[in-house]
């Protein structure tokens, strides 16, 4: 891990942030670097940049903006900043540089204003610093996912030189919306959040500030999204096309709240191809070959798909999520941990590619992953569909 220092920053430890559901798609190849891009009051606004491992012309950059809500920060920090899945391919794939953008949020006691505050100072100090990553300043690209999406949409309206927006299950719209379909932001956040009138709102709302020519978009949603609903993703492009700008929205059946986890490896592989296909357009990237690229993603993904070969001695062990641990034991036997409870249960493999727990006469249904080490489990919930990873820990 590197740091980078200038007169009026100070270097920070590395963050290592884990987003439930989001596995990554490893390569060693990337080169990481988290520091401080700019301080206000007391706090630090932190930066984490992903380079590719080579790179002989100057590379375009992409600024990923995190979601959350808006939620987290604390009296003494700010929220990590982090960066989408598909970084961790296409960086090296396609030489692209991914900037991911700290911000201040409520917890901080902050408004929108200052987030978009923080942003800016965070991409002014990024650019300023442009020839120290070999990073090309005339071609940059934003994007953001959830509450990260409204922020991120704000900010590619701002820099004549964005020429790729890239939203995930996002919010366009803070004013025109239904808040029984779309939860996200409900007015008491807007308060909170320092947009508390509708003219504030509007101005949060790319939806309404769309620049003359609105750079190439690209927007992601699941049909199924209960925080953000879907239609502002058409809505908003269809704006977009109005101000001459291009828009493509890719929707996705049974997807709830996220588009960039291979924890669903068909969305993320169609997500992440039309991301590369983009980039290429709109950053003018030669010497590409996308069936390549796509054969490599293949190869990467296959081990996120469930197996078919289930076996006990696969599965006997401890399991854990959050602080629910799962102990598998022979002969169909095994127990649950949760807090300070222990209860047991039965189970049965089914057909060699599914894993159903009885216990207390309610069932639980659970998949393997190919990679013998994620195991996860899918449910509706009050019609939300919940999905939850289990990470194997030992064998017994």
């Amino acid at each position: 891990m590197e740091n980078l220092q200038t007169n009026s920053m100070k270097a920070i430890k590395p963050i290592l942030t884990i987003i439930a559901c989001c596995f990554v798609i490893n390569s060693t190849a990337q080169k990481t670097i988290d520091t401080i891009a700019t301080k206000v009051g007391s706090y630090d606004i932190p930066i984490k940049i992903q380079l590719p491992k080579k790179s002989i012309e100057k590379s375009p950059i992409f600024f990923f903006v995190h979601g959350g809500g808006w939620n987290g920060g604390t009296q003494n920090e700010v929220p990590p900043a982090t960066i989408s899945g598909d970084a961790n391919f296409l960086v090296n794939e396609l030489g692209i540089i991914y900037v991911g953008l700290a911000y201040r949020c409520k917890g901080n006691n902050a408004t929108f204003a200052d987030a978009i505050n923080d942003l800016e100072s965070s991409v002014k100090w990024f650019l300023d610093n442009a020839n120290r990553f070999n990073a090309d300043t005339s071609r940059i690209g934003f994007g953001g996912a959830s509450a990260g999406s409204t922020l991120s949409a704000v900010m590619a309206q701002k820099y004549p030189n964005c020429k790729v927006y890239i939203g995930s299950e996002g919010m366009y719209n803070l004013v025109d919306h239904d808040e029984k379909e779309s939860p996200f932001p409900s007015t008491e956040a807007r308060k909170i959040y320092g947009l508390d009138t509708t003219e504030k709102s509007k101005m949060a709302s790319a939806y309404y500030n769309l620049r003359d020519k609105p750079p190439s978009s690209l927007l992601l949603h699941g049909k199924e999204d209960r925080l953000c609903h879907y239609t502002q993703s058409i809505h908003f492009a269809e704006k977009i096309k109005e101000a001459s700008g291009k828009a493509n929205v890719l929707l996705y059946d049974k997807i709830n709240h996220t588009c960039l986890s291979a924890a669903y490896p068909d969305v993320f592989k169609k997500s992440v191809m039309e991301i590369a296909n983009l980039f290429i357009t709109e950053f003018n990237i030669k010497n590409i070959n996308i069936v390549t690229i796509q054969n490599t993603l293949d190869r990467r993904l296959e081990n996120q798909y469930p197996s078919t070969t289930i076996t006990e001695s696969k599965i006997i062990g401890l399991w854990k999520y959050n602080n629910e641990h799962l102990i598998f034991k022979p002969n169909g036997k095994g127990e649950v941990k949760l807090n300070n409870s222990v209860n047991d249960f039965n189970y049965i493999i089914k057909n060699d590619s599914s894993i159903k727990i009885v216990q207390e006469q309610k069932e639980r249904i659970f998949y393997l992953r190919k990679n013998n080490s994620t195991m996860f489990e899918l449910f509706t919930n009050n019609s939300e569909k919940i999905y939850r990873v289990f990470d194997y820990f030992k064998q017994l």
